[in-house]
């Protein structure tokens, strides 16, 4: 009995919240087709004023539902008229505090500025968006781990024999090679700055076999991510236990080195940025980008930050093909200098093998 009176409780409870949700859907519809209705209205008066555009954006900035759509009312706006102060301000308004784009406001609000210097409001929102991007810079200076111009660093490598990946795997376990992967561990974590690109390569592959490999395993460096919003000294410690087990991954190494820049402490930043930089120069030995030669790839995310470190941007749209022989993943980057699309080819053969257990 006392389960069906509270289904029945529990069912009501959902029926008067439904009834509330609708009721303000409506209201909702009604601002809606108010404001569209008196729009069309206006338009047809003044079928060329950019103020009857400038009103609408406006307006719909203010209805949640709406405000996706105001943009095309701003842009229209200035299309028809490039020198009202009021749409720039609008604009910038919206897009600082809607859409918190600060790159975009910031250059519609200098314009609003220019065109109307006596605005305080706008002097306001410039000083605020000014703060913020001054704080952005600052960390994103903190988190820099540099540029390359360097594409490839082994041109005349078979790539046929560097991607035996199961022969190469042998090598590093074999205790009498040069290339024992305990032995190039031990030196990378002693901060050996004469590790060379091949021996970097070799500890890839060599980690591809360790306990602590996990390609698809990030929530470690999230939890650290996490701590560090209160305590950067407990992410800190976090961060160097996390070291000992995926030492090589650049993530780990990048936050590392962003939270002892934080704390001005350069020998220990250095630190992670060097392993940063000597993952990346393994990659670079590993091939140059391209189908026919494509890069090593151990985790899909470092990819990312690879694109980044070559200068270029990486963006959203990736697919999967065959290239050398082996799976690939093909990410679409925009080059700095030429701004042109253009794909970059990793290997992802180490992450696959790793996914079924070979």
């Amino acid at each position: 009995m006392k389960y069906y009176l509270g289904l029945c409780l529990m069912m009501v409870l959902a029926l008067g919240s439904g009834a509330k949700e609708s009721k303000e859907a409506k209201k909702n519809k009604k601002i809606v087709a108010k404001e569209d209705r008196r729009f069309q209205k206006n338009l047809e008066k003044y079928p060329k004023s950019a103020h009857v555009f400038l009103d609408h954006a406006n307006k719909l900035s203010t209805i949640a539902s709406e405000a996706p759509k105001a943009p095309m009312y701003y842009q229209q706006a200035l299309k028809m008229d490039t020198a009202n102060a009021a749409t720039y301000k609008g604009y910038g308004i919206f897009l600082f505090d809607k859409m918190k784009k600060y790159p975009e406001a910031k250059k519609m609000l200098d314009q609003s500025n220019t065109l109307a210097p006596n605005d305080e409001e706008v002097k306001k929102y410039l000083a605020s968006v000014n703060n913020i991007l001054a704080g952005q810079d600052a960390e994103n200076q903190l988190k820099d781990f540099g540029r390359t111009k360097v594409k490839e660093l082994n041109p005349n490598g078979d790539i046929a024999v560097m991607t035996k990946f199961d022969s190469l795997r042998n090598v590093v376990s074999d205790s009498l090679s040069p290339y024992f992967y305990p032995g190039l561990l031990r030196r990378y974590m002693h901060n050996d700055t004469t590790l060379r690109p091949d021996e970097m390569y070799l500890m890839i592959i060599g980690f591809s076999k360790q306990p602590g490999y996990n390609p698809f395993n990030y929530n470690p460096i999230i939890e650290m991510k996490m701590i560090a919003n209160h305590s950067i000294d407990e992410a800190i410690f976090k961060g160097e236990e996390l070291a000992m087990e995926m030492p090589i991954n650049p993530s780990l190494n990048r936050e590392l080195m962003y939270y002892y820049r934080k704390k001005n402490d350069t020998v220990k930043a250095n630190k992670y940025l060097n392993r940063v930089k000597l993952f990346f120069s393994g990659v670079l030995y590993s091939g140059n980008g391209t189908c026919q030669r494509p890069y090593i790839s151990l985790w899909a995310k470092e990819e990312y930050n690879f694109i980044t470190y070559l200068g270029n941007k990486p963006t959203d749209n990736h697919s999967m093909g065959m290239c050398a022989g082996k799976m690939a993943e093909i990410i679409d980057q925009i080059e700095a200098e030429t701004q042109k699309t253009t794909q970059v080819y990793f290997n992802v053969a180490l992450i696959y093998m790793q996914a079924v257990g070979k």
